[in-house]
């Protein structure tokens, strides 16, 4: 009970403070940008398999395949998930529209650029045949009949920064999903350079009309948050 006491750390000296501080910061603080997504990943394998929710692993903003591959390391044991597919320009982000800039003026074009000779490379070699890696801008339909083959998704990862990447993907996953689907949206507390919380909007949209129901599943800070898609 002494841990809880508000009295005594009402009473602790600035170096008892700092100590306090820095030794709980230190443990509680994410450590690499991964983080989020591998607690994802832990959080919902429980879910995927004792509901069965079968289908196909999507990661909209795939970069270098390190979170896809964490998917599969975590996921492919609850027998669940056919394959884990990454989509990405290579090029790096898109160039923004004058709108878009104004929600999200934080990254810049060619930001998250890579080599994807040698993220597909890597993807050959660690999934043992069940990784796929397309290259193109997923807000075009010839990169999206790619995908297709790849469907129905039981888990998404939207990890992508411009509106219009994040409702193209969207729309994709809710034409895609199978029921019970899990989705993460790895930006979903960015683009509010207006003051605006554009993104939940986009989705509220969407969601109104797809007939889908979006059920909030969980909050990854410090801008991600998950749902689970019903009927």
């Amino acid at each position: 009970m002494n841990k809880l006491d508000n009295k005594k750390t009402s009473n602790m000296s600035l170096k008892e403070a700092d100590y306090l501080i820095d030794s709980i910061t230190e443990r509680l603080d994410q450590k690499e940008a991964i983080d989020r997504k591998i607690k994802f990943f832990l959080d919902i394998r429980g879910y995927l398999k004792v509901n069965s929710i079968k289908g196909n692993y999507i990661e909209f903003g795939s970069f270098r395949s390190i979170s896809q591959y964490g998917a599969y390391k975590i996921l492919d044991k609850t027998g669940t998930i056919n394959k884990y597919v990454g989509l990405d320009t290579f090029i790096g982000e898109p160039r923004p529209t004058k709108e878009e800039k104004l929600h999200h003026p934080y990254d810049n074009v060619g930001d998250f650029s890579c080599s994807y000779s040698k993220v597909l490379s890597f993807v050959e070699k660690a999934f043992q045949g069940k990784g796929v890696v397309i290259k193109g801008d997923f807000r075009d339909e010839s990169t999206l009949e790619k995908v297709k083959k790849y469907t129905p998704i039981n888990l998404a990862m939207i990890d992508c920064n411009l509106i219009s990447s994040i409702e193209k993907a969207i729309e994709f996953v809710f034409k895609n999903a199978t029921p019970g689907c899990a989705i993460l949206i790895d930006d979903y507390f960015t683009n509010f350079g207006k003051g605006e919380a554009i993104i939940q909007t986009t989705i509220e949209r969407i969601t109104n009309s797809s007939g889908w129901k979006l059920i909030e599943h969980s909050f990854y800070p410090p801008v991600a948050k998950s749902f689970i898609l019903s009927r």
